[in-house]
C-alpha cells in the first residue's frame, strides 16, 4: 500500500508510466522467483562468446589455472590488430563482472597487459571465455 500511494503522490507531480515489472536494465536480465532475484548477463555473454568465435568451444572448470603466472614478458608481442581485439574483448569481460564476481581476479588478471598484450595473455582471455561458455546462465 505504501508504495501505490508513493506513486500516487509521485503523479501528481510528475508525468509518470507505470513499465510493470523488472526485466532488462542496461543489459542485464533480472529475473524474479520466489527466493528473490536473479541479475545475469547470459545473453550478453553468449553475444561475446560469439563475437569472438569461441562459441562452440570445449568448457573448462575455472577461469584460470593455478599454475599460470602472466609476467609482461611471457609471450610474443601481439599484432595491432590482435591487440585491438583483446582489448574489447577484455573489456567485454569487465563489464560481465558485475554479475559474475567468480571471473574477477582473473579479468583483473588480464586486464593489467592492456598496453602490451602478449599471445599469453591472449590464451588467458580464451580460457575465460571457455569457461563463461560452461557457466552462461551464473549470475547474482
Amino acid at each position: 500500500m505504501a508504495v501505490q500511494r508513493l506513486l500516487h503522490q509521485l503523479r501528481d507531480d510528475f508525468a509518470l508510466k507505470d513499465l510493470g515489472s523488472l526485466h532488462y536494465l542496461l543489459g542485464i536480465e533480472v529475473l524474479a522467483d520466489s527466493e528473490g532475484l536473479l541479475l545475469t548477463q547470459s545473453k550478453y555473454a553468449k553475444e561475446l562468446i560469439q563475437k569472438s568465435g569461441l562459441a562452440n568451444c570445449k568448457a573448462v572448470p575455472t577461469p584460470m589455472t593455478l599454475s599460470e603466472k602472466l609476467t609482461a614478458a611471457g609471450g610474443d608481442t601481439l599484432d595491432d590488430a590482435t591487440s585491438t581485439r583483446y582489448r574489447s574483448i577484455v573489456g567485454g569481460l569487465q563489464y560481465l563482472t558485475l554479475t559474475r564476481p567468480d571471473i574477477a581476479f582473473a579479468v583483473n588478471k588480464v586486464c593489467q597487459f592492456l598496453h602490451s598484450p602478449t599471445s599469453d595473455h591472449f590464451t588467458a582471455v580464451k580460457r575465460i571465455q571457455r569457461y563463461i561458455s560452461g557457466t552462461i546462465d551464473f549470475g547474482l
